[in-house]
């Protein structure tokens, strides 16, 4: 068995393939991607819960092999040549480039799990950089803890012509909003490996439009000639509507950048104190401060727009800072209701989108 691929085609692929290889596999053949030619050559990788299948259509051959993930894509993208010559012989591969080449050991191909690709139920066309969008704008709030299953992801949710994807992770919560035309109501929950692996695939792909799929607790997402499939995690999403304010008794409307930088100023003196950054509004101003018993105090005042009564509270700054890392308009909105209920931040001018941090006791 012999083909030649050129060698920035399967660097990219197999990029894309490794994000899907299990960290702690339980058969040994799940550290591989499966190689089958036929019609091209066709790149499986998956741990049983994400799998990502790549094609390239102009290689001639037969055959299949699974190769370990890691070694390949480490030797590809050392490779000097521009193309990229592979042949097998029995159990072993030759990878061959210019005067440059390796042989590694292959797995038998009947040993990789069989993965089906979902072809029908509901589907929905995207686009590709609005998804991107709005993963990356919620992603970041998901919780981190897998053992946490039900909110260690991205919740997806199609609604009356509305798409929204959800990030919570106890303590904060992010929500992004698009007009979709596909009317089908359809939720579900991805595992924030899942949702990393589709941003990467999203971030690097130059398609416009992408499809989705989704069949029997399965989601597939076609973008160009690479498809993800994502088992859809069995765990409840918190009903994440209850932690939405219906009303606010004040509202501020500040540069993001210079709320940023303060809050980044304040929080130097915090990362040895209560992890808190204090807000105090009044009428056309902000003050940002912080104490610690060790390192001292910091504060400063910011002119702003104000709207409603006055208030004082804590938040802890990194979340306040992920969220407007996240935001892209010169203005921000902070939406209070008192000292002990959420804060909203959303933006005066974009819609669909809106960022919610829970104060921290002063």
């Amino acid at each position: 068995m012999e083909f030649v691929v050129k060698r920035s085609e399967i660097s990219f692929h197999l990029d894309s393939l490794s994000r899907a290889v299990a960290s702690r596999p339980i058969r040994p053949v799940l550290n591989g991607v499966l190689f089958e030619l036929k019609d091209g050559l066709t790149m499986t990788a998956t741990d049983m819960e994400f799998t990502v299948r790549s094609k390239i259509s102009n290689v001639g051959g037969t055959g299949a092999f699974v190769v370990d993930a890691k070694t390949i894509h480490e030797i590809v993208k050392s490779l000097p040549g521009n193309e990229v010559h592979f042949s097998k012989n029995g159990d072993k591969l030759e990878i061959s480039s210019n005067r440059s080449k390796f042989q590694i050991f292959t797995q038998d191909a009947e040993e990789f799990p069989e993965t089906r690709i979902p072809e029908d139920g509901a589907q929905y066309e995207l686009d590709r950089v609005k998804l991107a969008e709005m993963i990356d704008r919620v992603s970041f709030s998901a919780a981190t803890d897998e053992s946490m299953r039900n909110i260690n992801g991205v919740y997806f949710e199609m609604e009356d012509g509305n798409f929204r994807t959800v990030g919570v992770d106890g303590f904060r919560m992010a929500l992004a909003e698009e007009k979709i035309d596909n009317a089908g109501n359809l939720n579900f929950l991805i595992s924030l490996k899942a949702v990393r692996g589709l941003a990467r695939s999203l971030g690097v792909a130059s398609v416009e439009k992408i499809n989705m799929r989704f069949e029997n607790r399965q989601v597939a997402f076609e973008i160009g000639n690479v498809v993800l499939v994502c088992k859809v995690v069995d765990a409840d999403f918190p009903n994440y509507r209850r932690v939405i304010p219906e009303e606010f008794k004040t509202r501020v409307v500040v540069d993001k950048s210079e709320l940023h930088d303060a809050v980044k100023r304040a929080s130097i003196v915090t990362r040895a104190g209560t992890e808190a950054v204090k807000f105090t509004i009044e009428e056309g101003s902000m003050k940002i401060s912080s104490k610690s018993a060790d390192l001292g105090e910091a504060e400063e005042t910011l002119e702003v727009q104000t709207e409603g009564e006055p208030i004082v509270l804590a938040f802890n700054p990194t979340f306040i800072l992920d969220a407007l890392n996240h935001t892209n308009e010169e203005k921000v909105q902070l939406n209070f209701v008192d000292a002990n209920k959420p804060l909203m931040i959303d933006t005066p001018d974009l819609e669909g989108y809106f960022f919610i941090v829970m104060p921290v006791r002063i």
